[in-house]
């Protein structure tokens, strides 16, 4: 995608026929694709190799109406309130994780975190009732989230890998039918799994969502958090490793008090560090609609038919947008800072923007930083490679190979009410 941009500009299109793509770089390209009238557009043809793992009522694959009355029902799940009271528990699964860790060991961060994100979407979701079985849900749902992993030619639905997909969807099903069986019945909690067994449509007749309905949203609420939140918290960890400074300035802001929803909200450097990294690694590189009615793109017209895509990843490093923008400067997200100039409109896009923007992106962008807020504060880590790793992957861009550390120090975790560090 970078050298089609270099090469032939912010609008171009390769293949023909049905595989006719085209590419709309920039947020003067791409604005339109962000617009409130979303029916000029189709996301199921883009989204559809989600299906056996996110289900076919998932709010990701859905169109239209439909989309319009799962979203009204799901959104309040992921009110402000009820994300500052995810805050404690991810402190806690991360903290879990440091405390198996000891001066010398030698560690792959991104898989030790993506433990981290995998317990606590569960728990998000499910309360604490399937916290022991987070580990065994995210095995059974492995093989379907590598099968969507794949190249768009290689996820064939014949032979033993499809066979594997189909056996790891009923496997998962098994577990997630039981649970909205057991809460129909009346065993609620205050998770997001009996809000939405609970939450009525505020428009319209007031439709529930029926129990296929929910499992799909929950299922895909566990791969898209799984996925792309443990991708972003990975770049994340190795840029403030990679980069001279940032790793003890971020240590410095935070201090030792125990954070609370108040204090991230005030932790401006690690707002700088979790932007820019998402800036330079969004996990998602690229998304995509299919085209249902024309419209202008920098006076060029789209007709119909095409699938239509941007890149965040490559918009979001164009130099005319970004000063210096293969730079990691977290300095640059701080409106206090000495020559700040404010992103323009849609050139900041990790997560999508408007109707569609990715519904968990808040709950994600919250857990990046208590991640990070609490590795700075309770440990010394050093990189066991300083090369950037390469991106891999095709609905989440992650490091390849990881990020390899070795523990220098660990210290113990902060208490609530102590004093920070000046």
């Amino acid at each position: 995608m970078v050298a089609l941009q270099q090469r032939y500009g912010r609008v171009c299109a390769v293949g023909v026929g049905p595989l006719r793509y085209l590419f709309l770089f920039g947020p003067d390209a791409h604005r339109e694709l962000f617009a409130a009238d979303i029916d000029r557009f189709s996301w199921r043809e883009v989204t559809k190799s989600l299906i056996p793992v996110d289900g076919d009522t998932a709010i990701v694959v859905s169109d239209g109406d439909d989309h319009r009355r799962r979203r009204r029902v799901v959104q309040p799940a992921f009110s402000v309130r009820r994300l500052d009271g995810h805050l404690p528990l991810v402190a806690e699964e991360v903290n879990a994780v440091i405390d198996r860790w000891s001066a010398g060991d030698e560690v792959e961060a991104y898989e030790a975190l993506r433990s981290v994100v995998r317990r606590v979407v569960m728990r998000a979701l499910f309360g604490e009732r399937l916290v022991g079985q987070a580990d065994e849900l995210g095995r059974r749902l492995e093989p379907a989230l590598a099968f969507v992993e794949l190249p768009v030619p290689y996820q064939v639905h014949v032979g033993p890998r499809w066979r594997r997909v189909q056996r790891a969807r009923q496997a998962v099903d098994e577990l997630v039918f039981a649970e909205i069986e057991a809460r129909r019945r009346g065993d609620r909690g205050e998770d997001v799994l009996s809000w939405l067994l609970d939450a009525a449509d505020p428009e319209g007749d007031g439709a529930r969502l029926t129990d296929e309905e929910v499992r799909d949203q929950v299922i895909s609420l566990i791969a898209g958090g799984y996925a792309t939140t443990s991708a972003a918290v990975g770049w994340t960890v190795w840029a403030a490793l990679a980069n001279a400074g940032v790793w003890e300035r971020v240590r410095a802001e935070v201090g030792e008090t125990a954070l609370t929803a108040e204090t991230l909200r005030s932790l401006t450097y690690l707002d700088g560090v979790v932007n820019e990294s998402l800036r330079l690694w969004p996990p998602g590189v690229a998304g995509g609609r299919q085209v249902l009615e024309p419209f202008d793109a920098l006076g060029i017209r789209i007709p119909a038919g095409p699938i239509a895509l941007y890149s965040p990843y490559v918009t979001q490093r164009m130099p005319d947008l970004w000063p210096d923008p293969l730079a990691f400067r977290p300095e640059r997200w701080d409106k206090d800072a000495p020559g700040y100039a404010e992103p323009a409109p849609l050139s900041f896009v990790p997560f999508g923007a408007g109707p569609r923007r990715c519904i968990g992106f808040a709950l994600a962008i919250m857990e990046i930083k208590v991640v990070l807020a609490e590795l700075v504060r309770r440990t010394d880590l050093e990189l066991l490679t300083t090369q950037e790793p390469g991106g891999v992957g095709v609905v989440s861009m992650h490091p390849r190979g990881g990020v390899p550390v070795r523990v220098r120090s660990v210290r113990p975790a902060a208490r609530a009410g102590s004093v920070p560090t000046p």
